[in-house]
Protein backbone atom coordinates (compact mmCIF):
# COMPACT_ATOMS: atom_id res chain seq x y z
CA UNK A 1 0.00 0.00 0.00
CA UNK A 2 1.02 3.43 -0.81
CA UNK A 3 1.96 4.86 3.03
CA UNK A 4 0.93 8.90 1.59
CA UNK A 5 -2.59 7.66 0.80
CA UNK A 6 -4.99 8.23 3.75
CA UNK A 7 -8.21 6.65 4.65
CA UNK A 8 -11.46 8.71 5.34
CA UNK A 9 -11.69 7.78 9.01
CA UNK A 10 -8.18 9.18 9.69
CA UNK A 11 -7.30 12.65 10.73
CA UNK A 12 -5.85 14.85 8.14
CA UNK A 13 -2.95 17.26 9.25
CA UNK A 14 -4.57 19.92 8.26
CA UNK A 15 -7.64 19.00 10.33
CA UNK A 16 -6.91 21.41 13.28
CA UNK A 17 -6.03 24.47 11.15
CA UNK A 18 -9.63 23.83 9.07
CA UNK A 19 -11.82 23.36 12.70
CA UNK A 20 -9.96 26.69 13.71
CA UNK A 21 -10.54 28.48 10.27
CA UNK A 22 -14.45 27.53 10.39
CA UNK A 23 -14.65 28.86 14.62
CA UNK A 24 -13.07 32.23 13.87
CA UNK A 25 -13.36 32.54 10.23
CA UNK A 26 -17.05 31.13 9.43
CA UNK A 27 -19.03 33.30 11.37
CA UNK A 28 -17.13 36.12 10.20
CA UNK A 29 -17.59 35.34 6.80
CA UNK A 30 -21.40 34.60 7.18
CA UNK A 31 -21.68 37.58 9.66
CA UNK A 32 -20.22 39.96 6.35
CA UNK A 33 -22.45 38.03 3.69
CA UNK A 34 -25.40 39.86 6.02
CA UNK A 35 -23.91 42.97 4.94
CA UNK A 36 -22.91 42.74 1.51
CA UNK A 37 -25.22 40.52 -0.04
CA UNK A 38 -28.34 43.15 0.18
CA UNK A 39 -26.20 46.01 -0.78
CA UNK A 40 -24.54 44.27 -3.52
CA UNK A 41 -28.55 43.65 -4.40
CA UNK A 42 -29.85 47.18 -4.01
CA UNK A 43 -26.79 48.20 -6.32
CA UNK A 44 -27.87 46.10 -9.18
CA UNK A 45 -31.35 47.67 -8.56
CA UNK A 46 -30.25 50.62 -8.39
CA UNK A 47 -28.09 49.94 -11.58
CA UNK A 48 -30.98 49.00 -14.05
CA UNK A 49 -33.61 51.26 -12.61
CA UNK A 50 -31.70 54.73 -12.91
CA UNK A 51 -30.89 53.21 -16.07
CA UNK A 52 -34.59 52.46 -17.53
CA UNK A 53 -35.36 56.31 -15.83
CA UNK A 54 -32.90 58.21 -17.26
CA UNK A 55 -32.95 56.55 -20.88
CA UNK A 56 -36.61 55.48 -21.00
CA UNK A 57 -38.10 58.44 -19.17
CA UNK A 58 -41.17 59.48 -17.43
CA UNK A 59 -43.52 57.30 -20.16
CA UNK A 60 -41.88 54.33 -19.40
CA UNK A 61 -42.50 54.45 -15.44
CA UNK A 62 -46.12 55.80 -15.92
CA UNK A 63 -46.56 52.61 -17.97
CA UNK A 64 -44.58 50.20 -15.01
CA UNK A 65 -46.84 52.23 -12.56
CA UNK A 66 -49.52 51.80 -14.43
CA UNK A 67 -49.11 47.81 -14.91
CA UNK A 68 -48.43 47.59 -11.26
CA UNK A 69 -51.02 49.49 -9.93
CA UNK A 70 -53.98 47.74 -8.29
CA UNK A 71 -56.47 50.62 -9.29
CA UNK A 72 -58.39 50.06 -12.43
CA UNK A 73 -56.06 50.45 -15.61
CA UNK A 74 -55.92 53.37 -17.34
CA UNK A 75 -55.66 54.25 -21.21
CA UNK A 76 -52.07 54.39 -22.41
CA UNK A 77 -53.20 57.67 -24.52
CA UNK A 78 -53.73 59.53 -20.97
CA UNK A 79 -50.32 58.29 -19.75
CA UNK A 80 -48.95 60.16 -23.00
CA UNK A 81 -50.82 63.54 -22.99
CA UNK A 82 -49.40 64.03 -19.28
CA UNK A 83 -45.91 63.64 -20.78
CA UNK A 84 -46.26 65.56 -23.96
CA UNK A 85 -48.28 68.19 -21.87
CA UNK A 86 -45.36 70.32 -20.73
CA UNK A 87 -47.58 72.49 -18.00
CA UNK A 88 -49.02 68.86 -16.50
CA UNK A 89 -47.84 68.62 -12.89
CA UNK A 90 -46.45 65.25 -13.43
CA UNK A 91 -43.37 66.66 -15.04
CA UNK A 92 -42.59 68.37 -11.41
CA UNK A 93 -43.45 65.26 -9.71
CA UNK A 94 -41.01 63.63 -11.99
CA UNK A 95 -38.12 65.93 -11.45
CA UNK A 96 -38.36 65.81 -8.00
CA UNK A 97 -38.32 62.12 -7.96
CA UNK A 98 -35.68 62.09 -10.80
CA UNK A 99 -33.73 64.71 -8.24
CA UNK A 100 -34.04 62.36 -5.57
CA UNK A 101 -32.72 59.24 -7.13
CA UNK A 102 -29.80 60.78 -8.47
CA UNK A 103 -28.66 61.52 -5.27
CA UNK A 104 -29.38 58.01 -3.46
CA UNK A 105 -27.72 56.83 -6.90
CA UNK A 106 -24.61 58.72 -6.03
CA UNK A 107 -24.84 58.37 -1.95
CA UNK A 108 -25.49 54.25 -2.13
CA UNK A 109 -22.33 53.60 -5.00
CA UNK A 110 -20.05 55.55 -2.18
CA UNK A 111 -21.43 54.55 0.58
CA UNK A 112 -20.56 50.74 -0.57
CA UNK A 113 -16.96 52.32 -1.76
CA UNK A 114 -16.52 53.65 1.76
CA UNK A 115 -17.96 50.51 4.03
CA UNK A 116 -15.45 48.78 1.63
CA UNK A 117 -12.75 50.55 2.27
CA UNK A 118 -13.30 51.73 6.19
CA UNK A 119 -15.39 48.43 7.65
CA UNK A 120 -16.05 50.64 10.79
CA UNK A 121 -18.37 52.41 8.87
CA UNK A 122 -20.38 49.23 7.97
CA UNK A 123 -22.70 49.33 11.12
CA UNK A 124 -24.17 52.52 10.59
CA UNK A 125 -24.37 51.89 6.76
CA UNK A 126 -26.62 48.94 8.32
CA UNK A 127 -28.54 50.74 10.40
CA UNK A 128 -29.09 53.39 7.72
CA UNK A 129 -30.66 50.96 5.52
CA UNK A 130 -32.34 48.63 8.12
CA UNK A 131 -34.16 52.60 8.69
CA UNK A 132 -34.60 53.00 5.04
CA UNK A 133 -36.47 49.45 4.97
CA UNK A 134 -38.41 49.99 7.80
CA UNK A 135 -39.59 53.93 6.53
CA UNK A 136 -40.49 51.77 3.03
CA UNK A 137 -43.27 49.58 4.84
CA UNK A 138 -45.03 52.14 6.24
CA UNK A 139 -46.10 53.45 3.00
CA UNK A 140 -50.01 52.45 2.64
CA UNK A 141 -49.30 50.94 -0.68
CA UNK A 142 -47.11 48.79 0.95
CA UNK A 143 -49.44 46.95 3.06
CA UNK A 144 -51.54 46.02 0.16
CA UNK A 145 -52.20 42.21 -0.37
CA UNK A 146 -54.45 42.57 -3.11
CA UNK A 147 -51.04 43.51 -5.30
CA UNK A 148 -48.87 40.68 -6.19
CA UNK A 149 -46.56 43.21 -7.01
CA UNK A 150 -47.20 45.27 -3.39
CA UNK A 151 -47.22 41.82 -1.72
CA UNK A 152 -43.52 40.82 -3.59
CA UNK A 153 -42.23 43.78 -2.37
CA UNK A 154 -43.71 43.75 1.28
CA UNK A 155 -42.38 39.99 1.85
CA UNK A 156 -38.26 41.05 0.37
CA UNK A 157 -38.61 43.86 2.99
CA UNK A 158 -39.93 41.55 5.52
CA UNK A 159 -37.81 38.23 4.99
CA UNK A 160 -34.68 39.50 3.35
CA UNK A 161 -33.94 42.81 3.97
CA UNK A 162 -34.77 43.40 7.74
CA UNK A 163 -32.75 40.20 8.74
CA UNK A 164 -29.93 40.99 6.57
CA UNK A 165 -29.64 44.65 7.33
CA UNK A 166 -30.80 44.38 10.45
CA UNK A 167 -29.18 41.64 11.51
CA UNK A 168 -26.03 42.80 10.89
CA UNK A 169 -26.43 45.76 12.21
CA UNK A 170 -28.25 43.99 16.15
CA UNK A 171 -25.43 41.64 15.92
CA UNK A 172 -22.58 43.80 15.62
CA UNK A 173 -24.06 46.98 17.81
CA UNK A 174 -25.50 44.73 20.38
CA UNK A 175 -24.09 40.77 20.90
CA UNK A 176 -20.29 41.22 19.58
Amino acid sequence: KNKNHRKLSEPSANADLWQHFDRNMGSMISMEALFWAPLGLDLLLLATTISCCKLSGMEWYLKTINEHSSAPKKNDDNVAKSINDDSSPIHSVWELAMIAYSAYGCLLPWAAYVCYTDPSHRVSCAWAMTTLMLSKMTSKAAWNWEDAAGKSKMLSLIVFYLPTYGGYAVYNTFLK
